[in-house]
């Protein structure tokens, strides 16, 4: 069985997040504010995501695994990891081909929006998104 770790990245190590985003063509960029999350396999990055502050909200995006990586239930555990840790909602926009498995992952539908999320949704939107949000209470049993 293969070992992963999931953790919190340091802010100094942003840049090799970005590096492994560029290498796989994924969208997005973090930044030393965001929060980024990471699965290790030894020393190599294999699966990452981050969490931005939107006006004091949490806000998740950029969740990637190395396709050589998938079907192994890393971004999972990678979203199980940073949901544990976290005090607030999570809200995220999800593309309509990935809403069961965040279904499965204890997110629900955002029905509504505060309104600065709300107004980031609308940029979004022509990428055929759904608002979906984590809290504590809506953990899979």
């Amino acid at each position: 069985m293969t070992a992963f770790r999931f953790c919190l990245l340091e802010p100094i190590k942003t840049p090799l997040v970005n590096k492994f985003y560029d290498k796989h063509k994924a969208r997005g960029r973090a930044t030393k504010a965001d929060q980024v999350w990471v699965a290790y396999k030894e020393t190599e990055i294999i699966a990452a995501c981050r969490v931005q502050n939107q006006a004091g909200l949490l806000f998740l995006s950029t969740l990637y695994v190395d396709e050589m990586w998938r079907g192994q239930k890393i971004a999972s555990q990678l979203l199980a990891t940073l949901t544990a840790s976290q005090k607030g909602t999570v809200f995220t926009f999800v593309y309509q081909n990935l809403i069961d498995f965040y279904l499965q992952n204890g997110f629900n539908y955002a029905l509504t929006l505060p309104n600065s999320l709300q107004s980031l949704f609308e940029v979004y939107a022509h990428r055929n998104v759904v608002a979906m949000h984590f809290t504590r209470d809506t953990v899979p049993s």
